[in-house]
């Protein structure tokens, strides 16, 4: 039975969320409210999502600039669909949608091995480009829809739902990780493809399964952006990509691909909801918050650096030793 360890890293990162919650609540008293609190639980829950899927697109090896093209496109769809045929069409749909892309990234970056920046990159422009497409560049209201308006603000024993929705993703993914083997096949792929497809394993196959895994969290988040706005909108997801991986960076995830930290990711999807949180409390423009996110993202790829040197340190030292 594999035991749960918390790194030196997600502890470090609990402190730091402590110490700005602490900060931003003198600034700001209005920080440690129990409303302000539960709606940063639920605004973490929307990236938390996302980064989830991304960490083991990370593991793998990958990563998909898509993601936030995909929230587009997904609930451009979502309304289209949910306001004529109703709800659980629509997310069967975009649940397809979000599988299909997944695979289209993945066979692109696996069959005509073309780097995955590269890659998502331009599925990123083609699928924002469908969408608009699809909107004809004006918002799609869902007004009085109350199934959609409950997947944002509505609440199971008074829990809200997105919350309760973060937790079932993340127990489902953890398993996933830990528990199985296609998350040890992802470690593998990751720490080293070649020996990973010398021991039979499926390398191929595992990438795209990690991209289809990108795209679904990506589409679950698109669910709860699209409830939260009630709009089908063309332009949300922006500056998602760039949000998700920093908090999968920040989290413990090694850019370079075989070691993953799901723990890491939700901790550092609340830090991220806390700074921006705190930021819009105390009125900061919407530009300087995107330049701090900026800043920590450059901080996390520093710090993952420094944890790959350490641990390639170590190796060197160990195969020293041997």
């Amino acid at each position: 039975m594999r035991k749960l360890k918390i790194s030196f890293n997600t502890l470090s990162l609990i402190v730091v969320v402590v110490i700005l919650f602490v900060i931003f609540t003198i600034l700001q008293p209005n920080m440690a409210t129990i409303f302000n609190i539960r709606n940063i639980l639920v605004q973490v829950s929307l990236t938390a999502i996302a980064a989830a899927g991304m960490t083991f697109a990370f593991t793998a090896g990958v990563f998909d600039m898509s993601i936030g093209s995909i929230l587009a496109l997904v609930s451009v769809f979502m309304a289209k669909i949910a306001s004529t045929q109703g709800l659980f069409p629509a997310i069967i749909i975009c649940v397809i949608i979000g599988i299909v892309v997944g695979i289209l990234n993945g066979l692109i970056v696996t069959k005509l091995h073309i780097q995955a920046f590269a890659a998502t990159l331009v599925s990123m422009i083609i699928i924002r480009g469908m969408a608009v497409l699809m909107s004809s560049g004006a918002d799609i209201p869902l007004y009085g829809m109350n199934s959609v308006k409950f997947i944002s603000s509505g609440t199971i024993a008074g829990i809200p739902f997105p919350i309760i929705l973060m937790v079932i993703v993340y127990a489902i993914c953890y398993f996933i990780y830990y528990k199985t083997a296609f998350g040890m096949k992802v470690r593998s792929v990751g720490s080293n493809e070649s020996a990973a497809h010398t021991s039979g394993i499926k390398v191929d196959r595992i990438v795209i399964a990690a991209f289809v895994m990108t795209a679904l969290t990506a589409v679950i988040s698109s669910f709860m952006k699209t409830a939260q706005v009630m709009f089908g909108k063309a332009s949300i997801g922006e500056d998602f990509s760039l949000e998700v991986m920093t908090t999968v960076v920040l989290g413990g995830t090694a850019i370079s691909g075989g070691s993953g930290n799901l723990t890491g990711s939700l901790i550092a999807s609340i830090l991220i909801a806390v700074i921006k949180n705190g930021l819009n409390l105390l009125n900061v423009n919407t530009y300087y918050q995107q330049l701090v996110i900026g800043i920590v993202f450059i901080l996390a790829l520093i710090l993952n650096g420094i944890r790959e040197m350490r641990a390639q340190s170590k190796l060197k030292e160990g195969i020293g030793a041997a």
